[in-house]
């Protein structure tokens, strides 16, 4: 584990901490090739530690797991999230950042099973508001509003949201966030 040290993945419980973050961020099941792939990119090394994290974590129902044709899936489950979300701030704030940056292109809303609504309102200047949500059963993924001043244009982002909701989401953490890894 050769960049650990640096970004201060120390001891077991730091790399649980780590791998829970990552799902957690992901919102969805992921094989762990992938994950594997994102701890590699994001320190540099892969051990057999990483594996021995994962079955602690899914042993301890910290996390799901589940086998689908040979491959094995992973996700953050209620008990993971509560527990990981009083520890996130343990890990290094860059190396966060960095680790977020890799993830970010394996953030879906179809595939976290998000619910989306897109609705029009007229404002009162005779113009229209399109408002488009993303939420999961934890609650709010986004929720944004754009006003323009045609009913056709309003229409179009609408039902461009509803047919690509994970393009538009994207969009908005690029545009948000300046990360451009949301286009990728």
């Amino acid at each position: 584990m050769k960049k650990n040290k640096q970004f201060g993945l120390n001891t077991i419980t730091d790399l649980k901490v780590f791998l829970l973050f990552l799902l957690d961020n992901i919102r969805y099941p992921i094989d762990r090739d992938t994950i594997l792939s994102i701890i590699e990119e994001n320190t540099g090394d892969i051990s057999l530690d990483y594996e021995q994290c994962l079955d602690e974590l899914a042993s301890s129902e910290h996390l799901l797991f589940d086998e689908v044709e040979g491959g094995k899936y992973y996700m953050i489950s209620d008990k993971g999230r509560a527990v990981a979300a009083e520890l996130y701030d343990n890990l290094d704030p860059g190396f966060r950042e960095r680790s977020l940056r890799s993830a970010s292109k394996h953030v879906s809303l179809s595939k976290s099973g998000a619910s989306i609504k897109a609705y029009i309102e007229e404002t009162d200047t005779a113009r229209y508001r399109v408002t488009l949500e993303a939420y999961d059963r934890y609650g709010d993924i986004m929720k944004t509003s754009l006003t323009v001043n045609s009913y056709a244009e309003a229409e179009q982002i609408k039902k461009n949201f509803e047919a690509k909701p994970d393009g538009v989401y994207r969009g908005v953490l690029f545009s948000a966030t300046g990360r451009i890894e949301y286009l990728s």
